[in-house]
């Protein structure tokens, strides 16, 4: 069965994860690469979540209790008891919270440079598959690409108030993309002016032949 890949932004959003084993650590783990701010919450808590715990990651040990689940944005239940998973579960979608009870949501594996994400998945078939597909993709997605994405984003709405239609600012970026993969630097402020007026410039021609 294949999974249906949904991206999600997490910044800022608040996690619990119920459980302090090695599951919750690689949870744990991936989700603070994300920037989510994580509660973790479960009687016994392993040295890899403590040493881990700073800034937006924080956890108590104790006992989970209902109440414990409020206004988080998703629920991890990851604790070593099937049937508590499963009653943690149903309290969730009681109060239309979206839940993660171990396995029903996969976490993939992923390379991830600035906002530039790649993840991939074999349906839980496979995690050999898609490690190997996660370092082939380590040489496309790089620190560069990455940096380039910020770029690209921080010109847009010059880009968008400038160049009229989507074709043609779709344009501007793939030749900045290609002189910057190219030359292994970011454009600078004269090369954006540049392809903005050569696609104004293109702009008005096709108009003028339109009319002619």
């Amino acid at each position: 069965m294949a999974y249906f890949p949904m991206f999600v932004e997490l910044e800022g959003k608040h996690w619990l994860i119920i459980g302090g084993g090695k599951v919750a650590y690689r949870k744990v783990e991936v989700l603070a690469d994300f920037g989510a701010e994580l509660l973790v919450i479960a009687p016994e808590i392993c040295e890899e979540i403590k040493n881990f715990a700073a800034g937006n990651i924080a956890y108590e040990e104790r006992v989970y209790m209902p109440q414990d689940i409020g206004n988080c944005f998703l629920v991890v239940a990851a604790t070593d008891d099937e049937e508590r998973n499963h009653e943690i579960a149903q309290i969730c979608r009681q109060k239309k919270i979206l839940v993660n009870a171990v396995d029903q949501i996969i976490f993939p594996s992923y390379v991830k440079e600035g906002a530039v994400v790649g993840a991939f998945s074999s349906g839980g078939n496979s995690p050999v598959i898609t490690q190997y597909l996660k370092s082939c993709m380590k040489r496309t997605i790089t620190p560069f690409l990455g940096r380039m994405a910020d770029f690209l984003g921080s010109i847009r709405p010059e880009v968008k108030e400038k160049v009229k239609t989507e074709k043609e600012r779709k344009a501007v970026y793939q030749s900045l993309l290609v002189q910057g993969l190219s030359e292994e630097k970011l454009p600078v402020r004269e090369d954006v002016q540049r392809e903005i007026q050569k696609r104004g410039n293109e702009h008005g021609q096709n108009e003028k032949t339109q009319t002619e």
